[in-house]
């Protein structure tokens, strides 16, 4: 279908034009850098004005960067319909009509764009000032505001085509008809009407949004994360494995997005997907990539297949999205029922140093470990610090049984809680309240809300005292056994609940 391999075309012509754009807005930047020191050298020059026709205001500075924003989002998106073309083959058709409405006229509007951004007959400025002035008044919409249309468009069609639960087709018709509006007044012919006119699924209720797979729920778009440190040495992200065509890929046409990553710009894309008509309900991993020449490959293995290691910074994300990947793929390979073996070093993530694991010696030289009393099961409970960003976070894994260390949830600790003297209140001897915790769970069987209290804190129900000290220790190191109470806020009333 020639729709599909247009949302690559399209994707490569908007990764031109950010190019262009950007090289635009640096060099008008440093131009006005230049021209601010020699003003300073000359200030009682008459040459040298504020009006200098290099000079660029903010807000031209802040046009520019919406613009070259919504362009890479715009090329994000179509390589995000691209990547998910494999997965969801039997529901392709659905979104077919929709992009036959938006590929013609964005494909207007960047060749446009492209055809002042590439001559060589004018400067850089003027490149700029021709291109906007011609190109911010077509359709009765400035430039930025058709990339926001654009952008919300291809939005709607990435989660028509997932089936996601934040799909809305009353927005997706809306800017549909903007989108005819717009190419009718640019001259652009009206798409063929398709002869069964998809009818816009009804959208979930929070019970099927909750019914979906724990996987699906770790990157909402609207569960903020509590740290985004970002990973300083960054790196080109790669793909070693082998080339497949689509027979060879194997893809179940009943398939799955469990979720879905992108490095560097969606150069790279990783996706987790799952065939839900399968027993042994096995995820796989699809990466994506792209050679020399910008053509896609794909390559895709079963997650117990799999081994997970981390290089330095070669993944240029942010840190606490790569901790979420790692521990979900840890726990969906410790789950699936073709995993033989799970070798040591896929538990431990690179750049991180355990500094609570629960161990004291409460007498006699006997070892405690740090295990929780945490919806009904004995969880043990770890605190890693990242040695590159120190960003602390708590881990909860399987305590024993096959499972055993297999992730159930972690939560990011942040600054703000680190400095605070009341997010850690120490309820009983066994008992410490979290405030502030947002945990990511992986797992279905887990239910925070067993845990979570009057006020919303969120309570560490530790199987041995010696535990919750050594576990207070780590926030609050000044504090002795005997003085921790004293120094951690102590709940009144509630001395003697203990276990």
């Amino acid at each position: 279908m020639e729709e599909l391999s247009g949302c690559w075309r399209e994707a490569a012509r908007a990764d031109a034009v950010a190019i262009e754009l950007l090289k635009i807005r640096t060099h008008l930047t440093s131009s006005s850098v230049a021209l601010l020191s020699s003003s300073s050298s000359h200030l009682h020059s008459p040459s040298l004005s504020d009006s200098h026709p290099d000079s660029p205001d903010i807000s031209e500075y802040e046009i520019i960067t919406a613009i070259l924003r919504h362009v890479e989002q715009t090329s994000r998106l179509l390589r995000d319909l691209h990547d998910l073309f494999p997965i969801f083959r039997l529901r392709v058709p659905v979104v077919i009509y929709y992009l036959t409405v938006i590929l013609p006229c964005l494909q207007k509007t960047l060749r446009d764009m492209l055809a002042f951004l590439l001559c060589d007959d004018w400067s850089i400025r003027m490149k700029w000032m021709l291109m906007h002035e011609r190109l911010n008044v077509q359709g009765g919409m400035t430039l930025a505001l058709r990339f926001v249309m654009y952008v919300d468009f291809l939005v709607q069609c990435v989660r028509l085509l997932s089936r996601s639960p934040t799909y809305d087709p009353t927005t997706l018709e809306l800017l549909r008809l903007r989108i005819l509006r717009l190419r009718s007044l640019r001259g652009i012919p009206a798409p063929p009407v398709p002869i069964q006119p998809h009818l816009a699924p009804a959208q979930p209720n929070l019970m099927e949004i909750e019914r979906r797979h724990w996987a699906e729920k770790i990157f909402d778009d609207h569960a903020q994360p509590l740290s985004q440190a970002l990973l300083k040495h960054r790196r080109e992200s790669r793909c070693w494995g082998p080339s497949m065509n689509l027979m060879k890929l194997g893809i179940p046409p009943q398939s799955k997005v469990l979720f879905k990553l992108s490095f560097d710009k969606n150069h790279l894309s990783v996706t987790l997907y799952l065939d839900d008509t399968t027993l042994h309900q096995s995820p796989h991993l699809l990466c994506r990539w792209m050679d020399k020449q910008n053509n896609p490959h794909y390559s895709s293995f079963g997650v117990h297949e799999l081994c997970i290691r981390r290089h330095g910074s070669a993944l240029c994300f942010k840190r606490w999205r790569m901790v979420l990947f790692h521990c979900s793929f840890v726990a969906l390979k410790a789950r699936s029922q073709l995993t033989n073996l799970i070798p040591r070093d896929d538990y431990i993530i690179a750049g991180e140093v355990k500094i609570f694991q629960g161990d004291a010696k409460p007498g006699l030289g006997k070892r405690v470990t740090g295990h929780i009393l945490d919806d009904g099961f004995h969880h043990s409970l770890f605190v890693y610090e990242n040695q590159q960003t120190h960003t602390l976070r708590l881990h909860a894994a399987v305590a024993n049984g096959e499972l055993r260390k297999c992730p159930i949830w972690t939560a990011f600790i942040t600054d703000l809680q680190v400095t605070s003297d009341t997010w850690l209140a120490r309820h009983s001897r066994h008992r410490v309240w979290v405030k502030d915790l947002h945990l990511y769970v992986f797992c279905d069987e887990y239910s925070r809300r067993a845990q979570v209290r009057k006020h919303g804190e969120f309570e560490l129900n530790f199987v041995h005292g010696a535990a919750a000290d050594a576990f207070i220790s780590v926030f609050y190191p000044l504090d002795s056994d005997s003085e921790s109470e004293r120094a951690i806020e102590d709940m009144p009333g509630h001395a003697s609940a203990e276990l």
